[in-house]
């Protein structure tokens, strides 16, 4: 099962970051961080909580750390889904964000530096605020309401949901890794545009088609609309 979810997490990152085309932009509206919670895994907050970045792993991947034990590794539009846990007996976290920490961590911190050292891997993250991203697409985007609601198919490890205001979520079957996204229709092509980090713009283009029972034919698989299932 690892290896299945690894390698749809993988297929989410080469769609965000192998992009069609991309452009360098100044990005300057409020991407909203995960919902706060009133949960949490330990009486006081622990010292792990908040927002990092780690110019070993990638300098404009953000990882944040929740009081509920929710961890992400947000990019761009992207975000990774993980937990971790504090092992309070051993001192130690148990991180598990597919891809980029999955382990258990001694971790020291030191002002806004905090090292997370496992027996394989060191890393070292600096204290962070989650940037300014906006979605650069066109001001006009041509929306088909053919494709509205929600698509999941039997052969395809990508789900799709299309909204009524031009806003698109690409999502792995198991909602491990979302991307979200603006999209735009036009003879028969549907252009996804997103962000790959907080400053580089990339879009997406995949012909889409109807058969007469009205499942949807992206990219040459066969989806069913399941919105309200």
């Amino acid at each position: 099962m690892k290896k299945v979810l690894s390698f749809i997490i993988c297929i989410i990152l080469a769609l965000t970051l192998c992009a069609c085309s991309e452009n360098t932009t100044d990005p300057t509206t409020i991407v909203a961080t995960p919902d706060e919670t009133q949960s949490q895994i330990h009486e006081d907050s622990l010292p792990i909580v908040g927002t990092w970045v780690c110019e070993d792993i990638n300098e404009e991947c953000y990882f944040i750390f929740e009081e509920n034990g929710d961890a992400f590794a947000k990019f761009g539009t992207s975000t990774i889904y993980g937990y971790f846990d504090y092992l309070e007996d051993e001192d130690v976290y148990d991180i598990d964000v597919p891809n980029f920490l999955y382990n258990e961590y001694k971790a020291t911190f030191d002002g806004d530096k905090l090292t997370l050292k496992s027996a394989e891997t060191s890393y070292t993250f600096e204290k962070a605020t989650m940037p300014k991203v906006t979605i650069k697409a066109p001001d006009n985007l041509t929306i088909d309401k053919k494709l509205l609601g929600n698509w999941q198919s039997a052969d395809s490890y990508e789900c799709y949901e299309f909204k009524d205001d031009g806003t698109a979520i690409i999502t792995d079957l198991y909602n491990y890794a979302t991307i979200d996204c603006k999209f735009s229709c036009d003879k028969g092509v549907v252009t996804f545009y997103y962000m790959s980090s907080d400053t580089k713009e990339g879009n997406r283009e995949c012909e889409y088609s109807f058969t007469k029972d009205g499942k949807l034919s992206l990219s040459g698989y066969i989806y069913e609309n399941v919105t309200g299932m």
